[in-house]
């Protein structure tokens, strides 16, 4: 959490962002480091620079620091980071450290240095050391190992010598984009948006298709879309009016219509997928609503084409409630478990052919709306372009 002090009094002079999963892909972690990069420039809007296991954005009298750390919270890839003090020698950084310190108001710190430019003369142990030594002697300060009330991290780069007063925890993941493009079957509830974030959180890229009944852009959906894009940036959005569906769906007995639209949606999000280029599909399948979850899962996804994919099926209800917490969709959380006969998929193939709902999702495609969403609320629509069905 950024505390509450106005963070541009302390005289920070940059950011440092620090990644870790990213390091594991070997081969492919230039990639990763440079796809990272450029989401952190797009998420904040400043100069990234590069160094050796971090990233720097450097500040001007300009920033505004709470505005700017909380985007940074939001982009994949971030395992931790925090607003710092750069400096070119240890005696700048003693005294820098002793007045911003004295602003704190504190009585037991401890120092913990990390040198990544193994050409400084001195080894972390020593500068520690130094540093302590030093803010004891001039402020009174008590060095605790076990229980300080503040951890000074500093960093000796080859840029120069950073130090850090409040780690800030990134979501941590891959950086969007490293890990292709998947289609999330969105219904406009959190479960769905949720499954969306933790596919983001693997490196994909996800646009989204939703089966709409009315005016999407009024919606509670509409809401949980554009906290999702806080974190994606942006995304493309397929519309469907319900209307097809309905249409062909009506001699379906009620206690079936909900899996025909679910092998519905599964039939006309590849369709749509395979357009977009999408590597698969994304459901919002929790294990927690009701116990047959993953039996109803296996069943309407049989006659797949492209991979499947539902990330909630391994999550218990108390990591999906706090998950929704901190993405701001707790409001939005109904839990409202169902367990009831499934069909087997003879059944749904039997009432698939009975129905005619290829050409559902026939006239549905006929019918699709595709905008791109922007965090911020742009919104354009891209297809049908200005005079085609306008």
């Amino acid at each position: 959490m950024i505390e509450s002090m106005n963070l541009n009094t302390l005289g920070y002079d940059a950011i440092v962002i620090h990644y870790g999963e990213v390091t594991l892909k070997r081969g492919k972690r230039g990639v990763f480091e440079r796809i990272l990069m450029n989401n952190l420039k797009r998420a904040v809007g400043l100069p990234v620079k590069r160094l050796q296991g971090r990233y720097v954005i450097e500040l001007t009298s300009e920033t505004k620091l709470d505005e700017v750390l909380p985007k940074i919270g939001k982009v994949f890839g971030v395992v931790w980071y925090a607003p710092a003090i750069k400096t070119n020698s240890l005696e700048e950084l003693e005294d820098r450290l002793a007045k911003m310190l004295e602003m704190e108001g504190l009585n037991r710190i401890k120092i913990e240095t990390r040198r990544s430019d193994k050409r400084f003369p001195m080894t972390s142990l020593e500068v520690s050391k130094r540093i302590g030594k030093y803010l004891s002697s001039n402020l009174g300060l008590k060095i605790d190992l076990k229980n300080p009330e503040k951890r000074i991290l500093i960093e000796i780069t080859e840029d120069g010598i950073y130090a850090s007063l409040q780690k800030l925890r990134g979501p941590g993941g891959l950086p969007i984009g490293s890990s292709g493009k998947v289609l999330g079957l969105f219904s406009g509830g959190v479960f769905s948006a949720i499954a969306c974030w933790y596919m983001m959180k693997r490196g994909c890229m996800v646009d989204l298709l939703h089966v709409s009944d009315g005016e999407f852009f009024q919606t509670e959906g509409y809401t949980l879309l554009n906290k999702l894009l806080e974190y994606s940036l942006e995304c493309k959005l397929y519309l469907v009016p319900s209307t097809p569906f309905i249409e062909f769906s009506r001699e379906i007995q009620e206690n079936l219509r909900r899996y025909a639209f679910k092998f519905y949606l599964l039939k006309l999000g590849e369709e749509v997928a395979k357009r977009g280029h999408c590597l698969g599909l994304v459901w919002g399948h929790s294990a927690i609503l009701g116990i047959r979850k993953l039996e109803e899962f296996c069943v309407v996804t049989r006659m797949r084409s492209l991979p499947s994919y539902a990330p909630l099926l391994s999550i218990d209800e108390s990591e999906l409630i706090q998950r929704a917490s901190s993405l701001g969709m707790q409001e939005q959380l109904h839990l409202t478990r169902m367990d009831q006969p499934i069909p087997s998929p003879r059944e749904l193939e039997k009432i698939w052919r009975k129905s005619e709902l290829n050409e559902a999702v026939r006239r549905s495609l006929e019918s699709v709306e595709v905008f791109r969403l922007r965090r911020g609320g742009e919104v354009k629509r891209i297809w049908p372009k200005p005079g085609k069905g306008s």
